[in-house]
């Protein structure tokens, strides 16, 4: 890797987020079910395959059109256990609060979080939670993980996709990237 120090772009899931991963976290930490590189790990266990998946979420503005970083917790783990042919059963919920945290917020935070289990029919089972000092993170962070049961007999991998497949989307493409840009960056545009 050509760089000395971390940059924003590292945690983007582009190309150098995958140059990342590839130079220092899979050296370390190599196994089959890591390098396939998914968004979930699928693994056996006795005669059941269970799928299994984490995921942070920092993203600011914490509250945005259509949602806020609570929703879009459980919503984005929910989806990386979906993806891989998992019926999405239990998560973990990790709160990082900064110093001075409305509690109004971190409540409307939590029933948005509880009312997206809720119809993704998954409980969140544990959590953790902790508060660090005014400007450490911005606001709140929040870590989810997910168990699910794979009801698919094959493997849903990246690698296996072929000419000619079929994508399912169950809404619109790009709502939620415009919706963040349009309150972060302040575009005064107009949203449903």
């Amino acid at each position: 890797m050509k760089y000395d120090k971390i940059l924003l772009e590292h945690g983007g899931g582009g190309l150098l987020s995958n140059e990342l991963i590839a130079e220092y976290f899979l050296p370390h930490f190599k196994n089959p079910y890591l390098e396939r590189l998914e968004d979930s790990a699928v693994l056996t266990i006795g005669n059941q395959k269970l799928c299994f998946t984490t995921d942070s979420y920092v993203v600011s503005p914490v509250f945005f059109p259509g949602g806020n970083i609570g929703s879009l917790a459980v919503h984005g783990t929910v989806n990386d256990l979906s993806v891989c042919g998992g019926k999405p059963l239990y998560l973990s919920c990790g709160f990082i609060l900064e110093e001075g945290f409305p509690f109004d917020s971190l409540e409307t935070i939590i029933q948005t979080m509880a009312k997206a289990a809720a119809e993704a029919n998954v409980n969140i089972v544990t959590g953790d939670t902790k508060v660090v000092t005014r400007g450490a993170v911005d606001g709140i962070f929040i870590n989810t993980s997910g168990i699910g049961l794979v009801e698919y007999p094959g493997l849903l991998a990246v690698k296996n996709i072929q000419p000619g497949d079929v994508v399912i989307l169950n809404g619109t493409i790009g709502d939620h990237g415009a919706a963040i840009m349009k309150s972060r960056e302040n575009l005064g545009l107009t949203a449903e």
